[in-house]
């Protein structure tokens, strides 16, 4: 089972899956929220400190306390990864604080940095391109590191609280 953004891969039994499919149609639309993940709750700490931060409190209408405030105090819960080894998509972000993708994506973002684009959240594991929307930096331990077992520390359904440090 794979999860994205709008879609479950699932792979197996071709009798199983669909009963699967008959079970997942019959119960709806399914949000992911902190209620429903069970997952466990993870403390990131964050310097909001990102290159995009004022650019993005302005396209929103917002000062960048307001959006410090506003992403600091919800709950993210990892809906899935991809792009990159332990890149985990922590959505859904409140509707204040959506907002598209950069129009000219970076060609270089440092690793650990914090951003958002399309309703989530990502923490840049490491250098890498990227489009989205800076706002600060990892100061926590990284969550992703090749060198432990197993190297991607948060998992899909954690709920992830990031807390502003200077």
């Amino acid at each position: 089972m794979i999860p994205a953004a709008e879609t479950l891969f699932l792979s197996g039994e071709p009798s199983i899956l669909r009963a699967i499919g008959s079970e997942l149609l019959a119960l709806g639309t399914i949000e992911p929220s902190p209620e429903r993940a069970g997952g466990r709750r993870v403390t990131v700490d964050v310097r909001y400190d990102g290159a995009d931060l004022r650019e993005v409190a302005g396209r929103l209408g917002l000062s960048p306390d307001d959006v410090v405030d506003m992403h600091s105090s919800a709950d993210h819960v990892v809906e899935f990864f991809g792009f990159a080894p332990g890149q985990a998509f922590f959505g859904r972000l409140p509707e204040s604080l959506q907002l598209p993708r950069r129009a000219t994506p970076r060609t270089l973002v440092p690793s650990g940095a914090l951003a958002i684009a399309n309703g989530f959240t990502v923490i840049y594991p490491d250098h890498s391109p990227g489009g989205w929307n800076l706002i600060g930096t990892r100061l926590s331990e990284p969550l992703w590191d090749i060198r432990k077992t197993p190297p991607n520390q948060l998992e899909v359904g954690d709920v992830v609280r990031f807390r502003p440090c200077r």
